[in-house]
């Protein structure tokens, strides 16, 4: 009988990922796998030719960095060690070596860039792609985080916006943040665009304030942007990731501590943006004033 996909994710999970801490990453992302290839694959099957079809499907549908390809990929070698350490095959075929990763430098959008694109959007008429695009480099909020928004979650009048990290519930991770006027330009343009003509006589419905403000998938979002891209001549592949990178920058460039970038962006440790910080080039004054007593 043949060892499939399911048995070694069951094994790898038993006798390798279950006993380590913080495993859910780990759990999501060789279910992910297991999901792809389908449950009764044989661990045999999946081939070299199979699993770089995987990672094209990470890169070019799910937008993954190539450290997270890696990290996606390497669970479908864990379970050929299942499939050898138990004993149910012999002969299995080589994968292909990681993926170099990418430089940081390479996914950061300059303003210019973020002109180029959203000028060319609203003239082909996608003034919806152009406001998704602006508020996330503006914002710097996760694309899940953007997509869950609905109207209750802005109010437009004290210029703030409320983001929900995980669940309506997790309030821990929620947050709420002063819109930049950018961004305020584009959640108002974009609100707006929802309204309908019985939105009046229904002002204080429910169903009007639970709508979806951004309606455009990942996905989608990312198809039209490639176009305007290659439309503006940029020699850039667009990362929705990229988006968030680019407001982190941003913020380091203008000497923002790691607790306050950490604080904007949502993240839980400041150390996760200590990349951030050093693109400022003034991030040692303090420190250099500090000694020498000015």
């Amino acid at each position: 009988m043949a060892y499939t996909i399911k048995q070694a994710f069951k094994d790898a999970w038993k006798y390798q990922w279950e006993p380590q801490s913080g495993n859910r990453t780990t759990r999501i992302y060789a279910l992910e796998a297991v999901n792809y290839f389908g449950p009764n694959t044989p661990v045999e099957d999946i081939d070299a030719g199979r699993f770089m079809d995987y990672r094209f499907y990470l890169e070019q549908e799910k937008d993954n960095l190539p450290a997270t390809i890696n990290n996606k990929t390497s669970k479908l070698k864990v379970f050929q060690e299942m499939a050898i350490v138990h004993g149910r095959v012999k002969n299995l075929p080589l994968f292909p070596r990681n993926l170099p990763l990418r430089n940081k430098k390479n996914i950061i959008w300059e303003q210019n860039e973020i002109d180029l694109c959203t000028e060319y959007l609203r003239r082909i008429n996608r003034k919806d792609a152009a406001r998704q695009l602006i508020f996330l480099c503006e914002m710097g909020c996760r694309p899940i985080e953007m997509r869950r928004q609905t109207k209750a979650d802005y109010n437009l009048k004290k210029g703030l916006v409320t983001f929900f990290k995980e669940n309506n519930d997790n309030k821990t991770g929620n947050r709420t943040l002063p819109l930049t006027p950018k961004a305020a330009v584009a959640a108002a343009e974009q609100i707006l665009s929802m309204k309908r003509p019985e939105d009046d006589e229904n002002e204080f419905s429910l169903d009007q304030w639970t709508e979806k403000v951004w309606p455009l998938s990942d996905s989608e979002l990312h198809h039209v942007v490639r176009r305007a891209l290659e439309a503006c001549s940029i020699p850039k592949s667009f990362i929705i990731k990229a988006t968030r990178h680019t407001c982190g920058t941003a913020l380091g460039r203008k000497g923002c501590t790691e607790l306050e970038i950490a604080n904007w962006l949502g993240h839980s440790s400041p150390q996760s943006c200590r990349r951030y910080v050093h693109m400022d080039g003034k991030v040692h004054t303090n420190a250099y004033n500090a000694l020498v007593g000015v």
